[in-house]
């Protein structure tokens, strides 16, 4: 077996779409940020939190179906991500081709 062989697999591309409810936690998020930060740094926090959403196009297969009911209570068969910074849970699950990002939700609510 080759290296090429040892670390490829097959890539699925998905297109991201942000459910409503996801999309209120952005805005609710923003808010914060913009209250409790320079408006340059919640500008690159934004920025970083899109980026890890868009990442879920090229990696979404990777992460489980969640046992947390805390998760599960968005979508029976909702999968997670953990932000960069570990405060933030992006809830997802996946239909077809089409990753749907359900909540952003705070990490420390995610306890069971």
């Amino acid at each position: 077996m080759n290296y090429g062989q040892c670390i490829s697999r097959k890539v699925k591309n998905y297109r991201v779409e942000i459910d409503a409810s996801a999309r209120a936690d952005m805005k609710d998020l923003a808010t914060y940020l913009a209250t409790n930060m320079s408006f340059e740094g919640a500008w690159r926090y934004k920025e970083a939190m899109l980026s890890e959403i868009q990442s879920l196009s090229l990696f979404a297969d990777l992460y489980p179906p969640s046992r947390y009911a805390d998760i599960r209570r968005y979508h029976p068969r909702a999968r997670r991500m953990v932000s960069h910074n570990k405060r933030w849970v992006y809830i997802f699950h996946l239909e077809d081709d089409v990753v749907v990002l359900d909540r952003i939700r705070p990490s420390k609510m995610v306890t069971k």
